[in-house]
């Protein structure tokens, strides 16, 4: 009997997140923050004020490239990435910063074929107080 209550709400969760996955990725409702676009290559942030997904289009298929990011004074992030066999990449950010309510993230990418950046502002988000 307590068996079966312990596992029958574990068993709930694993439906539901089933479920979500199915109903397909958790960003396709994000709006837009930031985009750049040059000839072929694009580079777009979009986010739900928390969470951020850096993509970029263009970069030719399995290209090796670079990612840059830098937030305010932290130490830049400086990533080899290859794209996929259509020519993308992403890439999820969650900014943060010790005693930073929010700052401004640069993004950049560079390959073969492609520079391309832009940048967004962030700000943290406060829990509801009741």
């Amino acid at each position: 009997m307590i068996r079966s209550l312990v596992l029958l709400p574990l068993l709930a969760l694993t439906l539901a997140a089933t479920a979500a996955i199915a109903a397909g990725p958790i960003d396709t409702d994000w709006p837009e923050v930031a985009r750049a676009e040059d000839g072929d290559c694009a580079l777009s942030v979009t986010g739900n004020g928390q969470f951020y997904r850096i993509a970029a289009s263009g970069l030719g298929a399995g290209a090796p490239g670079r990612l840059f990011l830098s937030n305010g004074d932290m130490k830049p992030l400086d990533w080899t990435i290859r794209a996929t066999g259509d020519g993308g990449f992403a890439r999820y950010y969650l900014p943060f910063r010790w005693n930073r309510d929010g700052g401004d993230v640069l993004v950049s990418f560079k390959s073969a074929g492609c520079t391309i950046s832009t940048g967004f502002a962030w700000q943290r988000t406060r829990p509801l107080v009741r």
